[in-house]
């Protein structure tokens, strides 16, 4: 029986590991915190259930599907409340309703006049020249102006990737957007042009969560993979005769591990990845520099009298140009999901940091705490302390795909053409959402299978 080592046990990984044991592969999980689940974590206190990092999962895929229904989760399911449907965007100091179909961007408070005016000149604007690979913030400011960057691509970006839309690649980022213009030439007649088109796959559940939080997911997969080794730090990975050596350090004492197998499967984040003693990524300097900004996830749990917003959405997106405020943006999580919070209480999950103050995440908690009670109070009218406060720092966190970022996915593929049964999958190959992580594992599992 072939052997495969799987380096992390985050939602990667542990997709990966499952499609090479449902093939007849020994799989050996090896992963460097207490759990597996990687960035998905979840926790419960006093009826509040917390995600320390995604919230929700959006739109579902054949892969996930499968698996919830192999898993047996699909009662544990959890699908959004209407209300979700709703976005708010801060402007001149105050959350302001997005418009949810094209006759609401006439009224909405989000854009003003002119910059509606300016959204309606976008089927005029020529495409970029062919080749070009342009910033969202170019592609953008081009296409829909300067309003439409600050107070729409701005903000989204930032709760999206934590991250600023003049670093990150169009291409590589949004690529639908990329798409829509390369086939219709503007956004809005690549919109029309799919007026009454069916979807090719109609999704199950759009947005959901399990009734436990994202971590019941990560736990089942990590039951039916079995044993995961936890607290077991990777070293070296080390090519040798046809195999592959995996050098860990495992638990506090770092007492040093080795395993020989066939085949290994990454999923380490890349600085982790290129900062090992010996790793194939050593061959490929450029993965050594892809950004991932820091974040911080601050859970605040509040009884409802205590807030005087109605809360009535997914949330509200702070963008750059609303200097005076320091978050990203809030979750209102026990709107999406009324069972997040005990009767007659809420509960707000806030970011703050990224790439565009990463300098906050370094601050105190109760400095970070500050600073968000503060925007809370000023922007959704919260009064007095919480009745809940969950702090997360996330030192490491999302892979940010800017421009240039082919060059990385190169490498990547490089890597993987140069030695054989070595795979890579995780959030920095072809998306950073939850079921893109799941489809990178699903791959590069399968990319094993035929080589083993």
């Amino acid at each position: 029986m072939a052997r495969v080592a799987v380096l992390g046990a985050g939602i990667a990984g542990l997709v990966g590991a499952y499609t090479l044991e449902q093939a007849g592969v020994e799989v050996q999980v090896l992963e460097a915190r207490h759990h597996p689940g990687g960035m998905i974590q979840t926790s419960e206190a006093g009826g509040y259930v917390v995600e320390h990092g995604p919230n929700t999962i959006r739109a579902s895929t054949p892969l996930l599907e499968r698996l919830i229904d192999a898993l047996g989760l699909t009662a544990e399911v959890v699908e959004a409340s209407d209300a979700a449907r709703n976005r708010y965007v801060v402007r001149e100091g105050n959350p302001v309703a997005l418009p949810t179909s094209p006759p609401g961007l006439l009224t909405t408070r989000a854009f003003s006049i002119p910059g509606k005016l300016r959204l309606l000149l976008e089927p005029f604007v020529d495409p970029a020249p062919a080749g070009v690979e342009e910033s969202v913030a170019t592609f953008v400011r081009r296409r829909l102006g300067g309003e439409a960057l600050a107070y729409g691509a701005d903000p989204f970006v930032a709760g999206i990737f934590s991250g600023v839309p003049a670093n990150l690649s169009v291409q590589h980022a949004f690529p639908a957007l990329y798409e829509m213009e390369q086939t219709h030439g503007s956004l809005l007649r690549a919109q029309w042009a799919r007026r009454g088109q069916a979807p090719a796959d109609t999704p199950r559940y759009k947005v959901f969560n399990f009734r436990k939080g994202l971590q019941q997911l990560v736990d089942a997969l990590a039951t039916a993979v079995g044993p995961v080794a936890t607290d077991e730090e990777v070293k070296r990975i080390i090519p040798a005769n046809g195999q592959w050596t995996v050098h860990t350090a495992q638990g506090w004492e770092q007492t040093p591990q080795t395993y020989t197998v066939d085949g290994v499967l990454s999923t380490l984040p890349l600085p982790r990845l290129s900062a090992l003693e010996a790793s194939p990524a050593s061959e490929a300097p450029v993965l050594a520099h892809v950004p991932h900004p820091p974040v911080t996830v601050v859970a605040l749990g509040y009884p409802r009298r205590n807030v005087a917003h109605p809360l009535d959405g997914f949330g509200m997106l702070v963008p750059k140009v609303e200097s005076d405020l320091r978050i990203l943006g809030t979750i209102f999580t026990s709107t999406i999901f009324p069972d997040r919070a005990p009767d007659d209480h809420v509960l707000l999950t806030t970011l703050v940091g990224g790439a565009r103050r990463p300098a906050l995440t370094h601050e105190s908690f109760h400095a970070v705490r500050e600073l968000v009670e503060r925007d809370l109070q000023h922007l959704l009218g919260v009064r007095g302390a919480p009745v809940l406060m969950h702090y997360t720092e996330w030192t490491t966190g999302i892979p940010q795909y800017t421009v240039g970022y082919g060059a990385v996915k190169d490498a990547l593929q490089r890597l993987e053409d140069a030695h054989a049964r070595f795979a890579l999958a995780g959030n920095y190959r072809d998306g950073i959402s939850v079921p893109d992580a799941m489809a990178s594992g699903e791959t590069a599992a399968q990319r094993l299978l035929q080589d083993l």
